[in-house]
């Protein structure tokens, strides 16, 4: 029974990726549905939703939208209108994930490599890749580019095998779409182009397909140069201008991190979190699915493998595609590198070790596959479901911190836009969650004004409001002349269990000492210039 599935590539295929989808949406959705978490409460619940409709807002130049075009529509039409119902904007995504995955390792065995689970299963499922692939603010950046590249790779190959003009065209009406998402998803689409030219080379007809894709770099690139002045691009795109060595350095360490210490010990705090959430109610049923899709997955995958030898040539293609994955970080002058910048080499990595096993004989590699995507699998579906849960315990705290302030704030100065308000004791990550703290990773919300704001606007229903302002540790805030005007500025500290107070603010010289109503100490803000002032808590 088993040979005759191997012999039929397609079906054999199509049923790897359904036991990978089912093992993702468990991922996903078993700690429970999507809650918003960083930018999503100020992109979705504050500043997209006042641009519904308004297609003027995509002219360019345009600081708003001067980036990621295609993001930036999805983000209006689709995540905003369903802020209220994200689960579903995270089933589309999730959806869109496999899919493309699916479609880009179909099309790349059609070219000659053999493989599909590593692939699958480090693109899918991997811990490190949850940032990108699930946090809705980045995944629509992700997970879309994703879709499209595998749409446009496909049809580029169904035109070289079939020569019907059609599919030349949706290769590059797709093609556009998925440049138009996120820079190193262009750097993945060139590679994946590129590679399937020089696989199917026809000669003269080949300008075909490079006219296009140079045509489609052009428009993206001519968007970017228009929109060269937004502050998105001066901080995140600008190119490299100093110590290229020295920035190389720094660059290479953080990505070897990243890959070392981050990846273990997000996988081994998921899976600790996870195995409990698995092993809660209904321990049985919720184990066993795992178990049994991952041993699936496994099975199937190694009845995929296409017997080949090894091939020098793939292994290089699949190593330009892993450090394609990473290559702008080297190039962009800025070297903040969070998770999510380095996802798409996964995709190269999940290659790499496809065709590594081609060095063995094939039914050891078939048995090496099955056992360790088996593994694999499980290991990352129950790591994934517990930094799912983060996600969702990150969520409540910031709704629940933001509800004590407007709870607190009985003459509703928050919502008044001539007011400002200030919160002491801000947190880009809480302690609570254990979860592991890198940048972006899992941020909460009353660390940064956005997303303080944004917060608070849905939960009061607010469309317009004056900005809530956390002060963490060290932060530097303008509050000249407003802190001398009476009535116009609350202070309120977020205690250590995570209690809101109201505060009081002191004068002592140049600078302030911040108290509770009964008189006991907070802080201190110091006087850095004529305007600003730094807080300690020390």
């Amino acid at each position: 029974m088993f040979k005759k599935i191997k012999n039929c590539d397609s079906f054999t295929e199509i049923i790897t990726s359904l036991f990978l989808g089912l093992l993702v949406m468990i991922q996903r959705f078993l700690p429970g549905a999507y809650k918003p978490v960083m930018d999503d409460w100020f992109l979705y619940g504050d500043l997209y939703s006042k641009l519904l409709g308004r297609l003027k807002y995509f002219a360019a130049p345009n600081e708003k939208f001067a980036i990621r075009p295609g993001a930036a529509f999805f983000d209006c039409f689709v995540n905003a209108p369903l802020f209220k119902h994200l689960w579903l904007v995270e089933l589309i995504l999730t959806l869109s994930l496999i899919t493309g995955a699916f479609l880009i390792i179909k099309t790349l065995r059609k070219n000659g490599f053999s493989g599909i689970g590593f692939f699958l299963c480090l693109v899918c499922l991997f811990p490190l890749g949850l940032e990108a692939t699930y946090w809705i603010a980045a995944a629509t950046r992700v997970c879309y580019a994703l879709l499209f590249i595998g749409i446009s790779v496909y049809f580029l190959d169904f035109w070289y095998r079939t020569q019907r003009k059609y599919s030349i065209w949706l290769f590059a009406a797709f093609g556009m779409i998925a440049v138009s998402f996120y820079e190193p998803a262009i750097v993945m689409y060139l590679l994946l182009v590129l590679f399937i030219i020089i696989r199917n080379r026809c000669g003269k007809r080949d300008l075909i397909p490079i006219a296009i894709t140079a045509a489609q770099i052009a428009v993206i690139g001519l968007y970017y140069i228009i929109n060269s002045a937004s502050g998105e691009i001066e901080a995140r795109g600008g190119l490299l201008d100093g110590n290229i060595i020295e920035h190389t350095k720094l660059v290479f360490t953080y990505t070897k991190r990243i890959f070392g210490s981050y990846t273990r010990a997000l996988t081994a705090h998921g899976f600790n979190n996870g195995i409990s959430i698995l092993l809660g109610g209904h321990w049985f049923i919720k184990s066993a699915a795992v178990t049994a899709l991952s041993v699936l997955f496994g099975v199937f995958s190694a009845l995929c493998i296409k017997k080949r030898k090894f091939s020098p040539m793939l292994m290089l293609t699949a190593i330009i595609f892993m450090l394609g994955g990473v290559i702008l970080n080297f190039i962009l002058g800025s070297d903040r590198i969070p998770l999510r910048l380095v996802y798409f080499s996964l995709l190269g990595i999940g290659l790499c070790a496809e065709e590594l096993l081609m060095l063995l004989p094939y039914r050891i590699n078939q048995i090496l596959t099955a056992v360790l995507i088996t593994c694999g699998a499980f290991v990352f579906t129950v790591s994934g479901i517990g930094e799912v849960s983060d996600y969702r315990t990150v969520s409540d705290f910031d709704t629940n911190i933001t509800q004590q302030i407007i709870d607190l704030d009985t003459e509703q100065n928050i919502t008044d836009i001539d007011k400002n308000t200030y919160v002491f004791g801000g947190q880009h990550c809480y302690e609570e969650t254990k979860c592991i703290h890198y940048l972006d990773h899992i941020r909460g919300a009353s660390g940064n004004y956005a997303d303080f704001t944004g917060c608070m606007q849905h939960l009061t229903g607010k469309a317009w409001t004056n900005n809530l302002v956390p002060f963490t540790y060290g932060d530097i805030q303008i509050l000249k002349p407003y802190i001398d005007l009476e009535g116009v500025c609350s202070f309120y500290n977020i205690e250590y269990d995570k209690t809101v107070v109201k505060a009081d603010i002191i004068p002592d010289g140049d600078n302030y000492t911040v108290v509770r109503a009964d008189g006991s100490y907070i802080g201190r803000l110091v006087k850095v210039d004529d305007l600003r002032y730094q807080y300690f808590d020390d």
